[in-house]
């Protein structure tokens, strides 16, 4: 019986435990039954984009381009495509030529590339059974263009997959270089980074879905590219005024050397160049480095440090971020203040005898044997301290102070470019006797280049403060204004009456004043020169040498600013910004084939008597173009490479003097083979001709005389045609008594 009752125990157990098991079999397929009817479309999507996210990578959109007022391109945003390797994908392709057709391609294509380490990506690591590139995802190339990308792409390689990207260029290399910036990761230098909003773009999405070896599905949403950012910039003018900078630069080496055009009525900067330019391409090397042996030697030698200390400080922008003591350029203001309080008028008179004491101090007037008596006007045409001191005494502390907050000083301007200093000023209870007759003539309170010009602007443009900006407007893709930039008055500093006669009275300075060098015959001048001491007064080597010029002095459309500041090796006298101001007006005047304002006799103007009509050029192929200038007597600069033009100043239907330039913007059609464009060697020895263009990768040939000079070519300057093309030159001799006397600038006045 025992025996019995336990078999029936035993049985029970076995049929609990059978039945406890079907149970919990029961449960847990109705669960998977459960999951797979209710919540099987929500986990299986929710699979899928755990895949999809793995793979998920951002496009980056092309960023906003940045023009200049006609249209130049000054930075461009281009498509490109980095090269990804997918290891997992190419492993799993059976066949062994399909594998080796991929990298032996890749290779050959991208000769950095290492077969053996490709060949590794693919193996099997015997450790851990799985390839040692264990991924869908390597980078092995970056930023090759669209057509490469093309090419590789229509051989169908397995493990091969292009990702989209975006690559910053800029085609003028340092033109505009600190006011354009550029982007280097998170940092982001002039407007680069004060626009960047605008100009960033919205990005993509690309990934991939995975499916096995042999079923793979790309999709892509596209990224929204940047709105363009339209500058007040005249690429011209901007070259020209680089071009002064750089040859007054050459000759005097300086710590700075600026030059600033202006619309004075509007505050539009027109140019804006200064010393210590540096590539927008390659920011990260001084251009020294390729072009100054010795100084390459001591880049070299720098800790990286130093390196970084050093290139912060080319990059920064001297025009609005450095300050100095203005000087005598700050003369106006004060007598502008005087004439407004009505404590002085226009004849008025004061004495100067060379000198004065004032506060324990003993102040001289640059003319130490005096100006004698001296009226208002020619306090500021031969730049008298004595009489700007009287001025100022007779305005008191109080209202100078007004005026100089009124015209800006100590405050920024609010120009749309980073890292503006406000300048530093005495504060009204710190302005004793010895203060406010130093700061009249624009010593002992420091400026920045663009205050300064802004003030001098309110002189002149019938007393009101305008706000100073670099762009006009922001555009996107389909031409829509997104931002403009308008005419902002900041605040009315002086009446239309001060202000007539200020202009008028300021042209005394380039009639008979310390400003006769950048006379230009039949044209109207308005002018004020300044030379500071900057910082320690008892050393004599540090100064700050200034020309404010505009024209035409009655209705003036463009204001001009140069500034040497702390040349080396000063001597009174010898450095001057005035052969650079000159040379930038008389290009200014000549680029925009400005009228004579004044009459003149025997004078030979920057105006000719015969005219041309310019042919509209924009669509048309510039083989065609130059040929029609040539036969008009027109000279033509081209910018950009290709040969169909886009742009052009002036534009068609505009009459100019014979000999004019006309400004060819010139962009790569899809017709277009040629992707270099040929320079222009006319007038150039024919070594000298032969130098330039193999630089360049042409082949030469010439005809006529090889020991003359090239006095024509073929193709012509401007031209884009395929590296290695030959480039015929026609040679003649040069007359002996032939001289170059283009570009020189006499200066027969003295100050």
């Amino acid at each position: 019986m025992r025996k019995k009752v336990g078999g029936i125990k035993a049985n029970g157990k076995f049929v609990f435990i059978l039945f406890a098991f079907i149970a919990v079999f029961c449960l847990m397929m109705g669960r998977v039954l459960y999951l797979k009817v209710v919540h099987g479309a929500e986990y299986e999507s929710a699979a899928k984009n755990q895949q999809i996210n793995r793979y998920d990578i951002s496009v980056t959109p092309n960023r906003g381009s940045i023009v200049d007022r006609n249209n130049q391109v000054l930075a461009i945003s281009t498509t490109v495509y980095n090269v990804v390797f997918d290891a997992l994908q190419l492993a799993d392709v059976k066949d062994a030529e399909e594998q080796e057709r991929t990298i032996s391609t890749l290779c050959e294509y991208f000769p950095d590339l290492d077969y053996s380490t490709l060949k590794q990506y693919i193996t099997v690591n015997p450790e851990t059974g799985e390839i040692y590139q264990n991924n869908h995802w390597k980078y092995l190339v970056k930023g090759i263009d669209r057509a490469l990308k093309e090419e590789i792409e229509a051989l169908n390689l397995k493990g091969v997959v292009f990702e989209k990207d975006s690559k910053r260029s800029y085609p003028l290399n340092s033109l505009a270089c600190h006011l354009i910036g550029f982007t280097r990761g998170d940092a982001k230098w002039g407007l680069e980074g004060y626009y960047a909003e605008y100009m960033n773009g919205t990005p993509g999405r690309s990934f991939i879905l995975y499916s096995g070896a042999d079923s793979v599905t790309y999709q892509d949403y596209e990224a929204k590219d940047g709105d363009t950012v339209v500058t007040t910039l005249d690429y011209n003018i901007q070259q020209m005024a680089e071009e002064v900078v750089m040859e007054t630069a050459a000759e005097w080496p300086s710590k700075n050397v600026a030059a600033m055009v202006m619309d004075p009525n509007t505050g539009e900067i027109i140019a804006m160049a200064e010393s210590n330019a540096y590539d927008l391409n390659n920011p990260n090397e001084p251009l020294a480095v390729q072009s100054d042996t010795a100084f390459a030697e001591k880049w070299a030698a720098m800790s990286s440090e130093e390196q970084v200390e050093y290139l912060q400080t080319i990059w920064r922008n001297f025009c609005v971020s450095d300050t100095y003591e203005p000087g005598s350029i700050y003369k106006p203001i004060t007598v502008a203040a005087a004439l407004e309080e009505g404590v002085i008028t226009p004849n008025s008179s004061f004495t100067c005898n060379g000198s004065m004491s004032i506060g324990g101090y003993t102040i001289g007037c640059h003319l130490r044997s005096g100006h004698g008596t001296i009226n208002v006007e020619e306090i500021m045409a031969q730049s008298c301290n004595m009489g700007v001191i009287q001025i100022a005494n007779l305005l008191g502390a109080d209202k100078f102070y007004e005026y100089q907050m009124d015209f800006g000083f100590g405050q920024k301007t609010g120009i749309d470019l980073p890292s503006e200093d406000a300048g530093l000023l005495h504060d009204l209870a710190g302005i004793g006797p010895t203060e406010l007759a130093t700061m009249s003539f624009g010593q002992t309170f420091n400026c920045t280049t663009i205050q300064a010009i802004t003030a001098f602007s309110a002189l002149i443009n019938g007393g009101n403060l305008v706000k100073p900006h670099v762009v006009s407007q922001i555009v996107d893709k389909d031409g829509n204004i997104v931002l403009e930039n308008k005419t902002e008055v900041v605040r009315k500093v002086i009446s239309e009456e001060t202000s007539a006669y200020m202009r008028t009275a300021l042209k005394a300075t380039v009639d008979h004043g310390t400003g006769k060098k950048v006379d230009i015959e039949g044209y109207s001048i308005g002018c004020k020169t300044g030379t500071a001491e900057q910082g320690d007064r008892n050393r004599d080597d540090l100064w700050t040498l200034t020309y404010m010029t505009y024209f035409p002095a009655e209705d003036p459309q463009y204001i001009v600013f140069t500034v040497i500041n702390q040349p080396e090796e000063y001597v009174d006298g010898v450095q001057t910004p005035a052969a650079m101001t000159k040379t930038l007006m008389e290009n200014i005047i000549k680029y925009k084939n400005m009228e004579p304002t004044e009459a003149t006799e025997d004078a030979v103007n920057l105006s000719s008597n015969k005219t041309v009509t310019v042919g509209d050029y924009t669509n048309s192929v510039i083989y065609g173009v130059v040929g029609d200038l040539d036969g008009k007597e027109l000279t033509y600069k081209v910018v950009g490479t290709g040969n169909t033009v886009t742009n052009q100043v002036p534009k068609g239907g505009t009459t100019v003097d014979v000999g004019s330039e006309i400004i060819l913007y010139v962009t790569k059609s899809e017709a277009d083979s040629g992707t270099v464009s040929v320079p222009d060697v006319v007038g150039k020895t024919y070594a000298e001709a032969a130098a330039a263009l193999e630089e360049k990768g042409f082949t030469v040939a010439f005809e006529g005389d090889q020991n003359g000079v090239v006095v024509s070519q073929d193709p012509k300057y401007g031209v884009s045609v395929d590296s290695g093309t030959e480039v015929l030159l026609s040679m003649e001799k040069k007359e002996e008594s032939a001289e170059d006397t283009g570009g020189s600038d006499t200066q027969s006045n003295s100050s």
